[in-house]
């Protein structure tokens, strides 16, 4: 029995031993591990950096000033109108004056059926906000009796007859005098030395020549005058000495036979004669220089705004023109031109 132990113990002994080399031959080999080849390095490209280029920032535009439309001019107010007579020249500005005002009110004075005095009453009643006064008659009934200021025009003498008060102002009757020198000495480049003859208490105009004549290199010989022939008499002293002569619209010391025998004389001695009206120009003057109904009318309505604006004493006592009008007597311009250059050419030869 006690063999029996044994040798089952010896079988299970070799039983384990077996199964144990058993279980050992089947325990995998472990495989040979493979070392993969290492990858290439990529070859890098050189990157190309373009050159930078600066960005140039254009200024912003500036911006559109805003312009602010003036307001409109206020309507004009109601006014009257008074003339002496219906001179065409009178007349003219009226016309002009008719293009600016809608109300307004015409008084002819040489209506007999309607007197200033008269005139006046209505005139008051209307309360209008000026009186404008075309000559010396109206200018002198306005301001006697309108309520209202006066503006007057078409007075050269205007100081004669104290019309520059504290309720009236006056348009100048000329055309600016820079203008008319430069106009003749355009038309007549050999115009050098010129002779004004003119009443007492102009001067400021005297003053305003003489500067227009030193502009345009002219030599200007002016007089005073008190009469028509003391007039004729400075006339014929100075006119050995001059190539033109300026006559002013001066009924004081020009009487018709004066500027008649003036003209006559000047055409003779090939002076071209400057005057003041159209109508001379078939007498023989040569050239005349007028005041422009427009521009006289222009300026009556500035006028006027001033007083409706409250400032009639910022006005000045006479307001100027600033245009003219030109008429030409070609025939004794062309007489001229062709005398000075007969004469330049003897001056030549000497």
């Amino acid at each position: 029995m006690r063999t029996s132990r044994i040798s089952s113990s010896l079988r299970s002994m070799l039983g384990s031993l077996i199964l144990g080399i058993l279980a050992a031959g089947c325990v995998t080999a472990p495989k040979p591990e493979i070392i993969a080849e290492p990858e290439p390095v990529p070859v890098v490209e050189p990157v190309v950096v373009a050159p930078t280029v600066p960005v140039v920032k254009e200024p912003e535009p500036e911006p559109e000033p805003v312009t602010i439309p003036p307001p409109p001019p206020q309507s004009l107010p109601s006014v009257a109108i008074v003339l002496d007579n219906r001179n065409p020249a009178y007349e003219a500005v009226v016309t002009e004056l008719g293009k600016h005002f809608d109300a307004y009110s015409i008084y002819d004075f040489s209506d007999k059926s309607q007197p200033p005095v008269i005139a006046f009453r209505a005139i008051n009643d209307e309360q209008a906000v000026a009186v404008i006064a075309i000559g010396l008659r109206a200018a002198k009934s306005a301001i006697a009796l309108s309520k209202s200021p006066v503006i007057f025009s078409q007075i050269f003498n205007y100081q004669d007859h104290g019309l520059v008060t504290e309720k009236s102002r006056g348009i100048s009757a000329i055309a600016p005098v820079d203008a008319q020198l430069g106009a003749w000495k355009a038309l007549d480049p050999m115009l050098n030395e010129v002779g004004l003859i003119i009443g007492e208490g102009h001067e400021g105009l005297i003053e305003d020549a003489r500067i227009a004549a030193e502009q345009f290199g002219i030599a200007l010989t002016v007089q005073v005058s008190n009469s028509d022939q003391e007039t004729l008499y400075f006339y014929k002293r100075m006119v050995s000495d001059i190539d033109g002569f300026w006559m002013m619209p001066d009924n004081r010391i020009l009487s018709r036979r004066v500027i008649r025998e003036i003209l006559a004389d000047a055409k003779r001695r090939n002076v071209v004669v400057a005057v003041p009206n159209d109508s001379m120009l078939p007498m023989g003057a040569g050239i005349s220089f007028t005041a422009s109904a427009s521009n006289v009318a222009e300026q009556i309505v500035a006028a006027v705004r001033r007083v409706q604006a409250g400032e009639f004493d910022e006005l000045p006592e006479i307001t100027p023109l600033t245009d003219l009008n030109i008429a030409t007597n070609d025939a004794v311009l062309q007489k001229r031109v062709v005398a000075s250059k007969v004469q330049s050419e003897q001056e030549v030869r000497q």
